[in-house]
């Protein structure tokens, strides 16, 4: 177990969600909890315990090594000594990285010129949490010895998506951070190559630092610097998936949404060539992975290609649920024309 040695922390914080639960347990509507962490405020006085309770990492996945996952990136808002995993990533120059539009769509680009993640309240009110950070190619977010993290200094969301409404399409933004990255980035399919063969007879493969369950908990350390750190999962973790067609995909989600009587949020959702659908129960992606990278290995040989981006799903790991993500070839030209060519296209 990981101790949780934070002395202090500031305001709860509310992370936004993709993952909507349904069978009467709760509700989480993407504006929800994916994360809501609380204080113990004499545990804090003491400077002892922190506890952190979750609404929703890879759900029965297994470790994972960040080498095998070029460019992976953790978004995480900076609080004093406190830093909070928000969402994945990966790099795909040395200053762009590709994450869900819904994980930064109420960020913001300070006087500074760097980002902070802001949070609209009940009542209409925008706060603001903390600057954004990126740490990038981490195995462990608190036992890496790196503990550099890069600033945001330009957010692009794609022009078709909706505020709030990530299961209507385009949940995808283009990060960019202060310059100094030189670690590897990720090859995007559609820019470093062709898409490979993605149907029900292959499988792809997901990575993140999100939940291991639909109700984990969060765990929190200390990393090497003495900043605490707070994540679903502090260590990275990855799981293989079966591609689902797209028509069986959208047909298990109608049944599901009526089933949950989500009919008048989610009865618009979207899912065709612009999206991809994977996972069909046990391993899943879940709160906290989302924005991260779905890669194939073109038949389990070679480098991964990224071919989409965590984007939604109903609860984690169900039977018969399976995960949408935003799928990279049919945004390929609108990366390109905002970050301009990638590496492997010279």
């Amino acid at each position: 177990m990981l101790s949780c040695r934070a002395a202090t922390i500031s305001l709860s914080v509310v992370i936004p969600s993709t993952r909507i639960i349904g069978h009467g347990i709760e509700r989480l509507r993407w504006r929800e909890t994916e994360m809501r962490y609380t204080r113990l405020q004499s545990a804090m006085a003491a400077g002892a315990a922190l506890a952190l309770a979750v609404g929703g990492c890879v759900v029965a996945g297994e470790d994972a090594d960040a080498e095998d996952w070029p460019g992976i990136v953790s978004l995480q808002i900076s609080q004093g000594r406190n830093t909070w995993h928000v969402c994945g990533g990966a790099m795909i120059t040395k200053e762009w990285l590709v994450t869900a539009a819904h994980c930064v769509d109420e960020a913001r680009i300070e006087r500074d010129g760097r980002a902070a993640q802001f949070q609209r309240g009940e009542d209409g009110i925008m706060r603001r949490l903390g600057p954004l950070r990126v740490a990038a190619n981490r195995t462990h977010l608190s036992d890496d010895a790196e503990t550099r993290t890069y600033a945001v200094t330009e957010i692009q969301i794609h022009p078709d998506y909706r505020l709030g409404q990530f299961d209507r399409g385009a949940d995808i933004a283009l990060v960019r951070i202060q310059g100094g990255y030189d670690g590897p980035v990720m090859p995007q399919a559609g820019l470093a190559g062709d898409e490979p063969l993605l149907d029900e007879t292959q499988y792809v493969y997901v990575a993140g630092y999100g939940n291991t369950t639909e109700t984990d908990a969060a765990r929190g350390a200390l990393n090497a610097r003495g900043r605490a750190v707070y994540a679903p999962s502090l260590r990275l973790q990855e799981a293989e998936l079966p591609i689902v067609e797209a028509s069986a995909c959208r047909a298990m989600l109608e049944g599901l949404i009526e089933d949950y009587g989500f009919e008048a949020e989610y009865g618009d959702f979207q899912v065709g060539d612009r999206t991809l659908c994977a996972g069909t129960g046990e391993q899943d992606s879940c709160y906290g992975d989302s924005g991260g990278p779905l890669v194939s290995y073109g038949g389990g040989v070679g480098e991964p290609m990224q071919v989409g981006v965590v984007s939604w799903g109903l609860g984690c790991g169900r039977a018969g649920s399976p995960g949408v993500y935003t799928r990279i070839s049919a945004y390929s030209g609108w990366i390109r024309d905002t970050v301009g060519p990638l590496q492997a296209e010279g």
